[in-house]
């Protein structure tokens, strides 16, 4: 199987995956967070979550797309190579877009625990699909059945293939925010804001909404193993 065919098969699983959450994500939920506007200034904000959904959560998710594939490409490079991870260390942690989302003020060795937990998963991830990548078959779907036990399958889906379980589980050591610009979201209308700029923490939301979906895609994509297996 080409490398190409293994990152089209995770790319239409993380695709899924951030369209899912582009739906679920709830801007006023995200709000709550939000440090600057009070007041009427917020009750505008809620107004017009639709415009902050478009011009914000959306460009940050895609963004969010962006860096976890092209960091999926890095951990391919590890998986091709005769080198220990420790090697890609630097090059895999940096290219995604977590580590960016460790809090400032988080201890070095917390830190680095976090930093170690999110290499794993990436070790994990190359490990899953390297059956894949040494497949004579052309096609993801084709080289899983042909490469994969049903539980391995599963299991690359609901364990590798899915990327918010450390996350979830270093939930106190993350924080998640953008700086928004009121104009940029309100027009005219966000010159009445008292500050110009303002942010809003949404790591909670972020989460909440990339957790269920990421679920919901995990089990059509179960329904797919499900039918290929039978």
């Amino acid at each position: 199987m080409t490398r190409e065919a293994v990152e089209d098969g995770f790319e239409y699983f993380l695709d899924d995956a951030i369209e899912a959450t582009i739906e679920e994500f709830s801007v006023s939920r995200a709000l709550r967070g939000a440090r600057g506007p009070g007041g009427a200034a917020l009750d505008n904000l809620v107004k017009n979550a639709e415009t902050l959904h478009r011009r914000v959560v959306e460009p940050e998710l895609e963004r969010y797309r962006r860096r976890t594939l092209a960091q999926f490409r890095v951990v391919l490079d590890y998986v091709e190579s005769d080198a220990d991870i420790d090697a890609y260390r630097e090059q895999i942690l940096e290219t995604g877009a977590v580590v960016e989302s460790i809090r400032t003020d988080v201890p070095a060795e917390r830190r680095e625990r976090v930093e170690d937990e999110l290499l794993a998963h990436h070790r994990g991830l190359g490990e899953a699909v390297t059956p894949l990548l040494i497949s004579p078959e052309d096609s993801f779907w084709d080289a899983t059945t042909a490469a994969l036990t049903r539980e391995e399958a599963e299991t690359l889906v609901s364990e590798h293939f899915a990327f918010t379980g450390p996350l979830r589980r270093n939930r106190e050591a993350l924080e998640m925010s953008t700086t928004v610009e009121a104009t940029a979201v309100l027009g005219s209308f966000g010159r009445v804001f008292p500050t110009p700029t303002f942010e809003v923490e949404y790591t909670d939301e972020a989460l909440r909404a990339m957790y269920r979906a990421e679920q919901s895609v995990v089990q059509q994509a179960n329904r797919e193993i499900d039918r290929l297996f039978d």
